[in-house]
């Protein structure tokens, strides 16, 4: 691993596309991952099989069309996608009526999931999980899992080496840092990283998603649009979900800080049947086979709120890239990053302004 151009810490959507990119531009890159397995979080099922742990939503902006467009240019797998009309439902006084919004509804989260509202909806064949297949597959070089960052050293306003594992070391031109922003706060000792940043990322508020998949014997409905339940139960946010044939997937938000409180995590679940038992009463009359999945720092866009929302000015070649600060949250958000951080660290080109600063992106 000698004459690093980048390194790139994390292998989920965003860091195994850069890696591709950048390599594909020429440059010697290198990739660790702490865990066993790359693919952040596609659930891999066999040996060549991953599958989706989310609700596969994309709103059809003008913006993610785009996106998509420049995606499919640039896809080791061939992939197509088709805006569909799109009819979110909301159940509420013991009925399905259209989901146009949460109006007056007091919850937390309402700024995560309001783009499930949307009229329109891209639908990505095949799934982005198989891009992430193909990913891995295909990574032109060897990455290192099980290698966990210790401490990122900083000298000269410049990351001069990453260690990980405790003792093993790496040096790079640049280093891309794809986990939540707020662990630099962990691996950046001194005053590598100023005060006025390290306060920023401690305040960072994301969202944990709880997800619920079930495998019903009869499909609850025969309509795969965005379903959500709002509630009186203060202490829980919405429950937003739909149906995939006989797979349907459930999610509610929780805070982050909150993730690891087990007993809460299980009021979750039982919350979540709770409301898909409000619409189906009979759902549960008989064993349902569940899988429940945790994707930490699910949702909770944020803006670094410098000059240039990937980097700290005073550390010039540390970017981040964690979906948390793209224009959306999820896959959309990690290949939002792609595109633009693969500009950047090739030609130092600036980031597009944030439609978070200047205004929702229209619909397509």
């Amino acid at each position: 691993m000698n004459s690093i151009d980048t390194l790139i810490i994390g292998s989920g959507l965003t860091g195994l596309f850069l890696a591709h990119r950048l390599h594909h531009a020429g440059q010697r890159v290198a990739l660790l991952e702490a865990r066993p397995e790359l693919g952040g979080r596609s659930r891999r099922t066999g040996s060549n099989t991953y599958a989706s742990t989310g609700l596969d939503f994309i709103p059809a902006t003008t913006e993610n069309v785009a996106l998509l467009e420049w995606v499919k240019s640039v896809s080791p797998l061939p992939i197509n996608f088709e805006v569909r009309d799109h009819r979110p439902q909301l159940y509420d006084e013991g009925r399905w009526r259209p989901f146009t919004g949460f109006g007056d509804v007091n919850f937390q989260s309402i700024s995560e999931l309001a783009q499930y509202s949307h009229a329109h909806d891209i639908v990505i064949e095949p799934g982005l999980e198989h891009v992430v297949r193909v990913l891995v597959e295909q990574l032109p070089f060897e990455a290192q899992t099980m290698a966990e960052v210790t401490n990122i050293k900083v000298e000269d306003g410049k990351v001069s080496e990453v260690i990980y594992n405790g003792d093993k070391s790496i040096k790079a031109e640049r280093v891309v840092f794809t986990p939540h922003p707020s662990f630099l706060n962990n691996f950046i000792e001194g005053e590598g990283l100023n005060a006025k940043n390290r306060t920023r990322l401690a305040k960072m508020q994301v969202w944990t998603a709880v997800l619920l998949e079930l495998q019903h014997e009869t499909p609850l409905t025969d309509d795969s649009s965005i379903r959500v339940f709002t509630h009186s139960a203060k202490e829980f946010e919405p429950v937003v979900g739909r149906v995939f044939g006989n797979v349907s997937r459930w999610m509610t938000l929780v805070p982050g800080e909150r993730e690891a409180e087990h007993e809460f995590i299980g009021q979750c679940i039982r919350h979540i049947k709770r409301q898909l038992k409000r619409a189906w009463p009979t759902a549960f009359d008989t064993p349902v086979p569940e899988k429940i999945f945790m994707q930490p720092n699910a949702m909770g866009q944020q803006t670094l709120k410098t000059k240039d929302n990937f980097r700290f000015p005073e550390i010039s070649n540390l970017f981040l890239g964690s979906h948390i600060l793209g224009n959306q949250g999820g896959e959309v958000g990690s290949l939002e990053l792609v595109r633009d951080l693969q500009s950047i660290v090739l030609g130092g080109t600036p980031a597009p302004k944030s439609t978070r600063e200047s205004g929702a992106a229209e619909e397509f």
